[in-house]
């Protein structure tokens, strides 16, 4: 029998479980929060054997080649469900596809939309290979500025993003937090410089920036043009273009039938629950 049950990040209103919703529907889509209930599946499946878990893949050390496929997710050599490729939920939503079938009525032209996309990517690059180099040697992997009201959760981007300031901001992280590690704030920054020209432009990871640029990150580069689109704040208490869009594109997928047909991964993730067993 294939994959009936799914655990998955965030709560019953968040993104994540509204759009599995949409791409499984004849799975138990069970919001549990963070990452930490993926080792709970292994004994959870003496009840349930048809249990897997999705979570986003963040900014771990996978050197992968963007298949449009869900990553394995294996847990003490046991495979308990997949990773998304993409870097979070929202690369998905603010796929010009997904943009298209959605909010093309907002937007003057979808050519406007992408070069707004890959503005943002170019100026969040330096940053990104900032976050995903602290990633690999185990530490905090943001900092900045605390905006709240924009995403579920607390959210963090520099008021500089230049590299020098960058690099003094990796420095301060590692001296803050290595604690008796023996890794140096020197390790970092090299770690930082090897991958850097593979997220500037031109680099492979740039050229695949929705899978592994930050789609938050992008979004919040991408505000004022979002508001430029059409999608200003409206409701009391929001401040920012951001949800708006989001909440739009979202609402517009909840409507629609065979929503797993867009991208590629989505047909992907669907064929892959249906064919599983545990």
């Amino acid at each position: 029998m294939s994959v009936s049950v799914i655990y998955c990040e965030g709560n019953s209103g968040s993104y994540d479980i509204r759009l599995l919703r949409q791409i499984l529907p004849k799975c138990e889509i069970k919001p549990l929060g963070g990452k930490s209930f993926m080792e709970k599946i292994i004994p959870d499946r003496l009840f349930r054997p048809n249990l897997a878990g999705i979570v986003d893949r963040d900014f771990d050390n996978y050197d992968i080649t963007p298949q449009n496929s869900p990553l394995p997710y294996t847990y003490q050599g046991v495979q308990i469900g997949w990773k998304w490729e993409r870097k979070e939920i929202e690369n998905y939503l603010i796929d010009p596809e997904v943009v298209k079938r959605t909010v093309r009525n907002k937007i003057s032209s979808m050519n406007s939309y992408q070069e707004a996309l890959e503005q943002a990517a170019q100026e969040i690059a330096v940053y990104t290979a900032a976050r995903a180099a602290l990633t690999s040697c185990g530490f905090q992997n943001c900092w900045g500025e605390r905006i709240t009201g924009v995403y579920g959760s607390t959210y963090s981007f520099p008021r500089s993003s230049t590299e020098n300031a960058i690099r003094e901001n990796i420095r301060s992280i590692v001296d803050q937090k290595r604690g008796d590690r023996i890794v140096s704030a020197e390790n970092v920054l090299n770690q930082f410089e090897e991958l850097l020209p593979l997220f500037k432009p031109g680099g492979d990871k740039f050229e695949n920036y929705l899978t592994f640029f930050a789609g938050k990150d992008l979004l919040w580069k991408m505000q004022h043009k979002l508001e430029e689109f059409g999608f200003e704040p409206t409701v009391k208490g929001v401040n920012s273009p951001i949800p708006i869009f989001l909440d739009k594109i979202m609402a517009r997928i909840e409507r629609e039938e065979e929503v797993y047909k867009w991208l590629p991964e989505w047909q992907a993730l669907r064929n892959i629950i249906i064919n599983t067993t545990f």
